[in-house]
């Protein structure tokens, strides 16, 4: 596994969509009864910013479409998605949040 750090702890409220970009893709971080998620901010199903949507507890809406994820997990709540979000080990370490980009 290759951490690396991300963002810090800090800026990651309960409940927010904080996105980081990368080299290579952007990132969104959340935060969800006390723990921390990231994700590809990308929705499986066209490629819309799913940033964009809303986060109610663990579940993210797609705004184009309306298709569900969870968060957690990244599996397909409600269509019309069919594949699941990419998600990113993700760990604290003292105030810095690191993820594993390679993982996926």
């Amino acid at each position: 596994m290759a951490f690396k750090k991300l963002i810090s702890v800090s800026e990651v409220g309960e409940g927010s969509l904080v996105v980081v970009k990368t080299r290579h893709f952007n990132v969104v971080v959340t935060k969800v009864e006390g723990e921390f998620f990231a994700f590809e901010d990308s929705c499986t199903h066209d490629g819309e910013e799913i940033s964009c949507g809303k986060l109610e507890g663990c579940v993210i809406t797609c705004p184009r479409h309306f298709a569900k994820f969870d968060v957690r997990t990244g599996k397909v709540i409600a269509l019309p998605a069919t594949e699941p979000l990419v998600i990113f080990p993700v760990r604290v370490n003292g105030a810095d949040l690191e993820v594993d980009l390679e993982a996926v």
